[in-house]
């Protein structure tokens, strides 16, 4: 998961007047109007760079959907608001079961609020709310999530006390961010890094020896780290925490460096 800035993000054109008139024709046909978010996705994929906005993958295997933060069956005043819009892939988004492990992850219509708080009856009292589920377009809370160089996500946060780790380990369920699916995907990658690490190393050495055949191998795999951390990449966040696993080695120091 990676900071998402809505800030920026416009509606499709005649948005304003969808919104409007969906909201005239009231609570009970929300769903009649489902055209005014699934028009959303388009900019929505493009602020985060064609990714879900939770686990930045690229289902290319369909075309996800525009997923409501705050579920609309319990914020019906929030089923219009481009601001409670999320750009999700089939497993973050709905509820299923990981054939491989048999755990059962997905936000589905969810939305828990830490212990104590009062559920928002309208827009104003939202900011009174402390929900549960870690949100990619609040600055903060992607930060409460780590990773493990097999793949597997984890709380930043270790206190078992801390609110923080309990919020992170929820999201990591609700979310189904330890699918088997995901996480091997984030294996792979990081074995694919330590490969390249050590084989810039080599070239560089072999380089700077003299060996002018070794500057293109070099210059490869320094470009093969510096795409895998930018942020157009799948699993960026990921990538870019197994290279800080290494960055006492200078030629990965320069890469997050530059990158």
């Amino acid at each position: 998961m990676r900071f998402i800035d809505l800030a920026y993000i416009q509606g499709p054109n005649g948005f304003a007047e969808k919104v409007a008139a969906a909201i005239a024709d009231g609570e009970e046909n929300i769903g009649k109007h489902s055209d005014v978010w699934r028009d959303c996705k388009a900019n929505l994929k493009e602020a985060s760079l064609q990714k879900c906005f939770y686990c930045e993958m690229k289902d290319i295997r369909s075309d996800g959907t525009v997923d409501h933060f705050r579920p609309k069956s319990k914020y019906h005043w929030a089923a219009f608001r481009l601001d409670n819009f999320r750009f999700a892939c089939t497993f973050c988004n709905s509820r299923r079961t990981d054939p491989k492990t048999g755990e059962v992850g997905g936000k589905g219509k969810d939305f828990p609020l830490v212990d104590g708080c009062n559920r928002a009856t309208c827009e104003a009292e939202e900011h009174a709310e402390v929900p549960v589920l870690l949100d990619p377009c609040d600055a903060t809370d992607p930060d409460f999530l780590d990773f493990r160089s097999d793949g597997t996500t984890v709380p930043k946060i270790t206190d078992e006390a801390n609110l923080q780790r309990m919020r992170a380990l929820e999201s990591i369920d609700a979310y189904h961010l330890n699918h088997s699916t995901l996480t091997e995907a984030r294996r792979h990658l990081a074995v694919e890094l330590g490969e390249k690490i050590v084989e810039a190393e080599r070239a560089m050495l072999r380089y700077a020896e003299g060996d002018m055949s070794a500057k293109g191998q070099y210059t490869s795999a320094v470009c093969f780290l510096k795409r895998k951390i930018n942020p157009n990449s799948e699993l960026s966040v990921f990538a870019k925490r197994i290279l800080q696993t290494q960055k006492n080695k200078p030629l990965v120091e320069g890469v997050l460096a530059t990158a």
